[in-house]
């Protein structure tokens, strides 16, 4: 009985006009979606993920040209590739504070509950980045004060060893001529 079942799937395989099920029997990677998307958080990852593999000049020039359309037509698709840009791009492109300032002025919020969501999730991670930054600040402060102060009591324990060898060098001279 499997024999026939194996046979029948071989032999329609085989069938042009059984394309489908032959395809339903073999098990095949995951494709990407080949239609590009027109709106929303799909159109806005595809932007930013079109910028990845870019040099950070070619980003930079991305960039440029997107704040130019931007300037043109401020909708939401267009400040959304801005913005992910901003948030996401090389270390001359990113500016999370512009991104985060670009995402408070969109008014009004989509009509899609999932560009809403995914808005939000952009607000928070660069309300994080923002709060992390500050935290290294302060500790970069701190361990910059630390490395001074180090530094201050390096020098101040380096001019009492010399003091006390000065005091040793004089104290063994007269030492020396006493047993004379």
């Amino acid at each position: 009985m499997k024999a026939s079942r194996l046979l029948i799937l071989v032999l329609l395989g085989g069938l042009p006009g059984c394309a489908e099920l032959q395809q339903l029997s073999t098990p095949h990677p995951q494709q990407e979606c080949t239609t590009p998307p027109d709106s929303g958080v799909a159109l806005w990852l595809a932007a930013e993920s079109g910028t990845r593999d870019q040099s950070p000049e070619q980003q930079q020039q991305t960039l440029v040209k997107w704040e130019e359309e931007f300037q043109r037509n401020p909708d939401i698709n267009h400040r959304m590739q801005l913005i992910l840009l901003l948030a996401n791009g090389a270390e001359g492109v990113r500016d999370s504070h512009r991104a985060r300032r670009l995402l408070d002025g969109i008014d009004p919020l989509p009509d899609d509950h999932g560009d809403r969501e995914f808005i939000t999730l952009m607000q928070q991670r660069l309300d994080d980045q923002s709060q992390s930054a500050r935290k290294l600040d302060i500790l970069w402060k701190q361990v910059t004060e630390q490395n001074r102060r180090i530094e201050e009591l390096e020098q101040q324990l380096q001019e009492l060893t010399n003091i006390e060898q000065n005091i040793q060098n004089r104290d063994a001279p007269t030492v020396i001529e006493r047993e004379r």
